[in-house]
């Protein structure tokens, strides 16, 4: 009589298990098709244009109105993701060199910053509210890249922007250097 209840116990668990699992698998597929993952954006490098790359720091949510800095935002729309923005925080005169490379086993854009863009960044991404933001890079008036804002963004005076592919990562380049 115990050994039928005990394995009973244990079909039941086993069921209820189950169940709980393919219940967070189906959520999480649903989760991830709605949600922006860094490095990945619904827009392609748009091609025509200036060529005037922007790099923003966003946030889904509004930033407080802080001493000596405004809190009019400007809205970033990344996909179905909207962050409110400040800035652009560096703009084409920032950027010293660009270069395509890896960032890991990743595609990735390199941007290899003056002094004074690497100092206005980190001063963006670092302190107490830097949770949730993103750096997000524009060319002409478009979002290609996102990356998680973080205080180590600027390694070495670098700032890598994952790509999608190296074929985007070298028409950004292309674009930015002003060969296409």
């Amino acid at each position: 009589m115990k050994l039928i209840t005990l394995v009973t116990v244990a079909a039941v668990a086993t069921a209820l298990g189950g169940c709980s699992f393919f219940e967070k698998l189906g959520t999480s597929k649903t989760a991830a098709t709605t949600q922006v993952r860094p490095g990945i954006s619904t827009t392609p490098v748009k091609t025509t244009g200036a060529g005037n790359l922007q790099v923003y720091v966003g946030s889904t949510t509004a930033p407080k109105a802080t001493k000596g800095k405004s809190s009019k935002t400007i809205p970033l729309q990344v996909g179905d993701q909207t962050y409110q923005g400040v800035g652009p925080i560096l703009t084409s005169a920032d950027i010293k060199n660009v270069f395509v490379t890896k960032a890991g086993d990743r595609p990735a854009l390199g941007l290899r910053v003056t002094p004074e863009g690497a100092r206005k960044l980190n001063a963006e991404i670092s302190g107490k509210s830097v949770k949730g933001k993103m750096v997000l890079a524009s060319l002409n008036d478009s979002i290609f890249s996102t990356t998680i804002a973080s205080p180590g963004a600027v390694d070495d005076g670098v700032l890598l922007m994952p790509m999608a592919t190296l074929n985007n990562a070298k028409t950004a380049a292309d674009i930015i250097r002003g060969n296409q």
